[in-house]
């Protein structure tokens, strides 16, 4: 009698076009890891939906909802999941800019996953009472640090006068902070210069960035890097001496992370959650505090400690125990 044919439990990896970008090595690492078949479905609207929920069985699959952003709280609400597992990546955008956490039926959903906890204090203030439903998860982000290794070894190749500065030019990146930090330094070496790598951002940030640049007199000092490609980003990186992030609030901060195993050093603003992941060495509160953390920048010395705790290899493990050792707490 022939046996009945058995295949790997399915994960559909829900995804919105533009807010993709933290997901490319998990989505390519997790069937090694979780033994799941994974497939990346990008939605825009309900027959993408429909296809993911045909992909996989009503009991024993899951589907990953990448972002708490519409259309997917509006989804979970009108669709009936069967037993299959639901779970939600959350975001420090939707928890903290957005009411989509507040809004969202979490008595739909297993399991909701964040990346700090801090990210975990402002999901359960948006939505209290989400732990009767749902299981909250810390799972740390992941980097391929092998992607960002250090170009290694060559005479000059690290310049502690080359700062970074690296993200949109927004308000809640606080770039006009960097040229308070760059004058400051420039005022007792002249050498120091900031390079920025800008993928965007709103005309009044970058109004106001411009008009500072040249109110400090400050034109010599700056390069406009733009939007460096993906595949450039690890060599950009390793030819900054410091990366300096000023930003008033991250879930991480992939930048530093990116920044620090590549070779660079680190000067962070003290934001909310930024000691969950950096030491007390990095992150600064005022200008002379950051002032004195780049002159004493040193190459390498943060790419064991992003190894060690934010490594995609530890991220993976981390996704495997929440998706091979729980059972799903709906009934169907």
């Amino acid at each position: 009698m022939t046996q009945p044919c058995t295949r790997p439990k399915r994960l559909a990896f829900l995804l919105i076009r533009g807010l993709d970008h933290f997901v490319p090595d998990l989505v390519a690492g997790l069937p090694g890891a979780t033994g799941w078949d994974v497939r990346p479905f990008h939605v825009a609207g309900p027959a993408d939906l429909a296809a993911a929920l045909a992909w996989t069985d009503a009991v024993g699959d899951a589907l990953w909802f990448e972002f708490c952003w519409p259309p997917f709280p509006a989804m979970i609400a009108e669709t009936a999941f069967g037993a299959r597992r639901v779970i939600v990546r959350v975001h420090r955008i939707e928890a903290t800019e957005a009411p989509h956490v507040a809004q969202t039926d979490w008595r739909k959903v297993d399991d909701v996953l964040v990346v700090s906890p801090d990210m975990a204090t402002r999901v359960r203030r948006a939505a209290p009472g989400i732990d009767r439903t749902a299981r909250l998860w810390v799972v740390l982000n992941g980097l391929d640090t092998g992607r960002f290794a250090p170009q290694g070894g060559r005479t000059g190749e690290w310049n502690r006068f080359r700062i970074g500065w690296c993200g949109l030019m927004i308000a809640r990146k606080n770039p006009s902070l960097a040229l308070q930090v760059l004058h400051a330094l420039r005022r007792r070496n002249p050498a120091y210069r900031l390079h920025v790598c800008a993928n965007g951002g709103d005309g009044l940030a970058g109004d106001s960035f411009l008009h500072l640049v040249r109110r400090m007199g400050l034109e010599g000092a700056i390069s406009l890097d733009g939007a460096i490609p993906h595949e450039a980003i690890p060599a950009w990186h390793a030819a900054n001496g410091v990366l300096l992030h000023t930003s008033l609030h991250e879930s991480f901060g992939y930048a530093i992370a990116e920044a620090g195993s590549a070779g660079a050093d680190l000067c962070v603003l003290d934001h909310p959650g930024a000691a969950d992941f950096w030491p007390d060495a990095v992150r600064f509160a005022t200008v002379e505090d950051a002032v004195r953390i780049i002159e004493a920048a040193a190459p390498n010395r943060w790419r064991t400690h992003i190894e060690r705790n934010f490594s995609i290899a530890r991220q993976l493990d981390a996704v495997a125990a929440v998706l091979n050792e729980i059972p799903s707490r709906r009934a169907a």
